[in-house]
């Protein structure tokens, strides 16, 4: 399951972002350092949102570890 968002840079403050969606209705705050080097103010990027069925799988066997040896 994987979503595409587009949206432009409308500011930047001194750490983030701010991308307006095309669809005028929502808005993200993204910190400077996550975005590509250059990033500007008027640019359009692409926002891939995907589910990580893998990363899932290991937080939960990561929080049954700790879970298991706090109960001990």
């Amino acid at each position: 399951m994987k979503k595409e968002l587009i949206g432009s840079i409308d500011r930047i403050t001194e750490q983030t972002a701010c991308i307006i969606l095309n669809d005028d209705e929502h808005q993200l705050q993204i910190p400077l350092e996550l975005l590509p080097d250059g990033a500007d103010e008027g640019m359009a990027f692409t926002i891939t949102i995907e589910r990580n069925e893998e990363e899932e799988k290991r937080l939960a066997e990561e929080i049954a570890t700790l879970k298991k040896s706090l109960s001990q």
